[in-house]
């Protein structure tokens, strides 16, 4: 008796924990997110490129309540460019009627979505048409137009077996076939074109889970389709300076190219004239058995000198100029006195010592600080002397083209080359923006920048002088060695002060104005005795000494530039 109870509790309990699995499994089914039995693809490509598209899945007892594909509108090439497709004419239908589906644009995917809630043992088709599938690619045969297509893409449900047939125009030359999820290279498991059996390309392949992908690639004659891919590239900075061979012979190119004309440029215009020899302009003329004065050939000024010299108006030829006038005899240069640690200044005072020409910059010069029989002082020169400051340096840029040293104002031309150059420079800077920005070519827009800057490097070079300028810089050259060599104990004796006192402004402008100022101080007969006076264009407080001139005059001459052209 015992043994019967137990075998019908246990019968009892078996059949409990079998309906307890019944239910415990209805929940699962229930939840099931859905699986379509087949997905077929059946694309059309047409010689303008266009790819028809119909896909067929059907659904045979697992048909979710909703069903999402998701169309890419776009492909990455590479990290900085990637393909666009243009996708229209969306639609789905459900066993034939329409199904009234939802299409929108989520970024880079279209999205169609539709109510399969009863769609059991029904077919859902979708189709559409897109453009840019199709490009051009080399074979050994030739050129052919190859079309490549994600045929399975984004679809929400698992599928059990995929397959599709492409019609192509021609025959196909090339078929590939790929499946897997995203980013993989699987092949298909069956894929074949121009055989008797398939003679349109078509492929299968075994069941693919939710978002998996399969692309087929078709390949015919370029003659038979256009070529419709659009590439769109992606700023970076690696893109844009892309280094490649092609690149690199186009930036060579042109910077040789450019340099070249640039050099061309530069040797038509900005080269000096050649002259036949140089032109002895200054020389220590022999007066005596070791002795010599310094003479200069055709009233050639100090101011003129560094001009030609560097082809501009620059502050020690004002200076310079200052200093010839009141050693000529047309200023009185006075040191004045002054209070413990203050300030150095001077007076410049008018005189009529000599009445030899002046020339137009020399007479704005003596017009602007000292009036006949007026006087200032350096500190107050940018009051008297500043505002005309640049008309005295278009008399003298005047003055060298009309002695014939120049074609042209060294001012204006540069003035001209600058604008130029400038001119170059913004023109490579939108070139370079637009370069860097659209191509590749980041190291041609370098090249731009780099040439633009040469052209407005050059600018300050293409004053050119004449023949004739040339031999006075030959002789300005020799000038400047002898000033810097001569022997300064060669002047006659008792007038060494005045003499040395002639070379001194050429001596500011060229070099060797410190031994040329030992000079003087050597050339004083009395080094006790104050010499406030002993030189006529240059008068010092009442202890002030010969020796002290180095001191006073290259502090004069500083001073001087300094409150004319400091800022």
């Amino acid at each position: 008796m015992s043994k019967h109870p137990s075998r019908v509790a246990r019968a009892l309990l078996m059949s409990l924990a079998a309906g307890g699995l019944v239910l415990l499994a209805a929940p699962v089914a229930s939840a099931d997110p859905g699986v379509a039995s087949a997905f077929t693809f059946d694309g059309v490509l047409a010689a303008d490129g266009t790819l028809a598209v119909t896909q067929t899945i059907a659904f045979d007892d697992a048909a979710p309540d909703e069903l999402v594909q998701r169309i890419a509108t776009k492909q990455r090439v590479d990290d900085n460019s990637y393909y666009t497709y243009d996708v229209t004419d969306v639609r789905a239908d459900l066993d034939g009627a329409d199904a009234d589906a939802r299409v929108t644009t989520d970024g880079d995917y279209v999205v169609v979505t539709l109510d399969t809630s009863a769609a059991d043992g029904k077919d859902v088709t979708i189709s559409y048409a897109v453009q840019g599938a199709t490009r051009t690619e080399k074979s050994s045969t030739g050129d052919l137009t190859v079309l490549s297509w994600r045929v399975l893409q984004g679809l929400s449900v698992e599928v059990d077996a995929v397959s599709g047939t492409v019609r192509v125009p021609g025959v196909p030359e090339l078929v590939d076939c790929t499946a897997g999820p995203p980013g993989t290279v699987d092949k298909c498991a069956l894929y074949a074109a121009g055989t008797t059996a398939s003679p349109q390309p078509n492929f299968q392949t075994s069941a693919r889970g939710p978002g998996e992908q399969v692309t087929f690639t078709v390949g015919v004659a370029a003659a038979a389709v256009a070529p419709t891919a659009t590439i769109v590239d992606e700023w970076s900075l690696d893109r844009a300076f892309t280094l490649t061979p092609l690149t690199a012979a186009i930036a060579l190119g042109a910077l040789l190219l450019g340099g070249a004309l640039i050099w061309q440029l530069y040797r038509r215009i900005g080269v000096d004239d050649a002259a036949s020899a140089d032109a002895p302009i200054a020389t220590f003329t022999p007066v005596a058995a070791g002795e010599s004065v310094f003479t200069v050939a055709d009233d050639l000024r100090p101011g003129l000198v560094g001009t030609v010299a560097t082809e501009r108006v620059d502050p020690v030829d004002v200076t310079s100029t200052l200093l010839d006038l009141a050693v000529r005899g047309h200023l009185l240069i006075t040191e004045l006195p002054r209070a413990e640690h203050g300030l150095l200044d001077w007076s410049l005072t008018r005189t009529q010592r000599n009445e030899d020409q002046l020339l137009p910059f020399e007479h704005r010069i003596l017009e602007a600080i000292a009036p006949v029989g007026g006087s200032t002082t350096v500190s107050q020169l940018p009051a008297t002397l500043a505002p005309v400051i640049a008309d005295v340096q278009d008399s003298l840029y005047d003055e060298v083209v009309s002695r014939g040293w120049f074609e042209a104002r060294p001012d204006a031309t540069r003035g001209q080359w600058r604008t130029r150059g400038i001119a170059g420079i913004v023109v490579a800077v939108v070139a370079a923006v637009a370069l860097v920005a659209f191509t590749r070519l980041g190291l041609l827009a370098l090249v731009l920048l780099l040439l633009a800057a040469g052209l407005l490097w050059v600018a300050d070079r293409m004053p050119r002088r004449t023949a004739r300028g040339s031999r006075l810089m030959g002789g300005l050259a020799a000038l400047s060695s002898l000033l810097a060599t001569h022997p300064m104990g060669e002047m006659p004796k008792g007038r060494e002060i005045a003499e040395i006192s002639r070379v001194l402004p050429y001596a500011v402008v060229l070099g060797g104005k410190d031994r040329w100022l030992q000079a003087m101080v050597l050339a004083d007969d009395d080094v006790n005795a104050p010499d406030p006076t002993t030189i006529d264009w240059y008068h010092a407080p009442d202890t002030w000494h010969l020796q002290d001139l180095p001191v006073s005059l290259t502090q004069f001459i500083s001073t001087v530039q300094g409150v004319l052209f400091g800022r």
